[in-house]
């Protein structure tokens, strides 16, 4: 179908106006459980959607209804043919939830994910498993070429995987991995966004960590601490990683 063709565009006109906003949430008690959760405001496209493409082509890939839905993730991991059996199961409790109606410009998505460990922790802050979000949008409009397409089947979700994650009871840090960059850097899709960052586009991404424990020590200056320091967060431009991706390295000691 052309429209869907035009996806990875449209998403790219999106950007340069700054209306893409992802938030990281992260809850951790002094046993390692906790819930990690990702949401993503993609609210801006549906207009573009609706400039780019007509009512018919709107109707032939499902973006005409309505949908306001909580699904289970158990579900959609058990359909899902290209994640492992580790990391199925590390989202089987998860939740995701979707509100989209392109007459009133709404698409928001919401994952809950449940751990259990620093260790589950690690594997979630690491990207583990990043492909639910697609499977989601897989399970909801189909497969093949007419299904349609979420950021994360543009790379995206994959700016984040290119750090290695520590995670235990003192420490939580994130040190980029300059082989597993320049891998990413060489994807002809990542070529295409980092093109356009020079455009003016704006991803904004926000990671709010909350702690057992007062921080004692944290090394980056983008981390901002509450009142009580058990509240660390990390505001930034995501884009911004292409230039300086080191810049957001960081460890927190509590």
């Amino acid at each position: 179908m052309k429209y869907f063709r035009y996806g990875l565009f449209a998403l790219l006109v999106v950007f340069i106006a700054g209306c893409y906003e992802i938030t990281e949430e992260i809850s951790v008690s002094a046993n390692g459980s906790g819930v990690y959760t990702t949401k993503m405001d993609m609210s801006a496209l549906m207009e573009m959607m609706k400039t780019m493409a007509g009512e018919e082509e709107l109707a032939q890939g499902g973006l005409d209804r309505v949908i306001d839905t909580i699904i289970p993730m158990k579900k959609v991991m058990d359909e899902a043919k290209d994640i492992s059996a580790e990391d199925k199961a590390l989202y089987a409790a998860g939740t995701m939830s979707l509100k989209m109606d392109i007459r009133e410009n709404i698409f928001k998505t919401d994952m809950q994910v449940p751990f259990n460990s620093f260790e589950q922790l690690q594997k979630l802050m690491s990207g583990s498993g990043s492909g639910g979000m697609s499977e989601m949008f897989k399970k909801i409009y189909g497969k093949g070429d007419n299904a349609a397409s979420s950021p994360s089947d543009q790379g995206l979700d994959e700016l984040n995987t290119i750090f290695d994650v520590t995670v235990n009871k003192n420490e939580i840090t994130k040190k980029l991995n300059k082989e597993k960059y320049d891998l990413l850097m060489s994807k002809p899709e990542i070529a295409q966004i980092k093109d356009m960052a020079g455009a003016g586009m704006e991803v904004l991404y926000v990671s709010t960590i909350k702690l057992p424990r007062p921080v004692k020590k944290s090394d980056n200056p983008l981390i901002k601490l509450s009142d009580d320091k058990k509240t660390a967060t990390i505001r930034y431009n995501l884009l911004t990683i292409f230039d300086a991706p080191e810049s957001f390295s960081y460890s927190i000691v509590y």
